[in-house]
């Protein structure tokens, strides 16, 4: 009698454009978070890999992933990933159907939806990413707070709801011109070489990386040795990279966007949330203020959230308990909310559910009774 465990294995054919899109990164991310997580990857073969930018050319690479030309014979005990139906495929019996799509801010309100949390950067991803957070999270704190990234171009704002977002250089300038000698300016090689080296614990450091280049062989030892990492919004979307990466480390995010996330960041819980210029200054100033044992609880929490909402395993595992046999995913994008922010509302799937302050009829009376 054959007592082999059935293999963990994915079949994944897309046929649309937009999963190619971010340089790759949005196909990469979907196929490591299974192969990274003990599945094999069986990867239809109709992409020219050559067309796309260098994350989606790293796909290939990925380990426990194959490329196939065939559709398999058998596909009772797989599940099937895919972005657009095709009968040819859909038809055929499978453990499991996973929907791509990248519409957040729609309401669904006859599917239940899974979100699947936004992942660190492909080039700081892989099988060992569990292993080295847990090394990194014992390091030495080195700075109280600390920003790291570009600001060139980060001028707009495309997000009104719940509130208006403060765009990153603006978050950045307003530090600079407002919190004087509290803030270090990095602006040479020097400097940031020696960075880590000393102690700032009552500083904020900036690092624009238009001007200053962090290897991302040094990015997560270094946020790993910061207390909180500033995370103003990105480019086209407030969603980004350096608020997971901040967090899987254990640096609480100082953040514009909590409401992003599934279940929400909390005030003075796993974050600290700033609004306009006057709010951001008092929150920065507050933080480096607090104290030691105060920051270290606020970073267990935050290691906490990343383990239970964040981490890969956690999608994985919620894919897995859902008995329904045909499950839609959605990825967050920037193609999406580029044309979509408008959209944007209480009843939107993003958002759905969640208590902030625009769709909470009680926060006003509670906040009264408290007052």
């Amino acid at each position: 009698m054959n007592t082999e465990p059935e293999p963990h294995v994915v079949f994944a054919r897309f046929t649309g454009k937009t999963i190619l899109g971010e340089m790759g990164r949005l196909l990469y991310s979907i196929l490591n978070i299974f192969t990274t997580n003990g599945y094999q990857v069986k990867l239809f073969n109709n992409i020219n890999f050559g067309e796309l930018d260098k994350y989606g050319q790293l796909v290939p690479s990925i380990g426990n992933l194959q490329l196939i030309d065939t559709v398999p014979d058998d596909s009772s005990h797989m599940f099937f990933l895919y972005d657009r139906e095709d009968k040819s495929c859909s038809d055929r019996k499978w453990k499991k159907k996973m929907q791509v799509k990248f519409d957040v801010f729609s309401t669904y309100r006859i599917t239940d939806p899974l979100i699947m949390p936004y992942p660190v950067h492909p080039l700081l991803s892989g099988a060992d990413l569990p292993v080295r957070l847990e090394k990194l999270r014992k390091n030495e704190k080195k700075l109280r707070i600390f920003f790291s990234g570009d600001t060139s171009g980060y001028t707009k704002n495309r997000i009104h709801y719940p509130n208006t977002k403060l765009p990153r250089l603006e978050v950045i300038e307003t530090i600079l011109e407002q919190l004087g000698d509290k803030t270090i300016h990095v602006k040479n090689e020097i400097v940031l070489k020696r960075l880590f080296d000393g102690d700032f614990i009552k500083s904020c450091v900036i690092v624009d990386t238009s001007r200053l280049w962090i290897d991302p062989a040094d990015w997560l030892p270094d946020l790993s040795k910061t207390d909180f990492f500033i995370c103003p919004p990105g480019y086209s979307m407030p969603m980004c990279h350096n608020v997971i990466e901040a967090m899987a480390v254990g640096a609480v995010p100082v953040i514009n966007y909590p409401e992003w996330f599934t279940p929400t960041l909390r005030h003075m819980e796993d974050c600290i949330v700033f609004g306009d210029r006057k709010d951001l200054v008092r929150k920065i100033e507050a933080v480096l203020d607090m104290g030691q044992q105060e920051v270290s609880e606020m970073r267990h929490r935050v290691i906490d959230y990343y383990e239970n909402n964040l981490c890969p395993g956690k999608f994985i595992r919620d894919i897995e308990a859902r008995e329904e046999d045909s499950i839609t995913v959605l990825m967050i994008t920037d193609e999406n909310t580029i044309k979509n922010a408008s959209r944007l509302n209480g009843k939107s799937i993003l958002i759905r559910g969640k208590p902030t302050l625009a769709n909470s009829r009680w926060h006003k009376f509670f906040r009264a009774f408290r007052a």
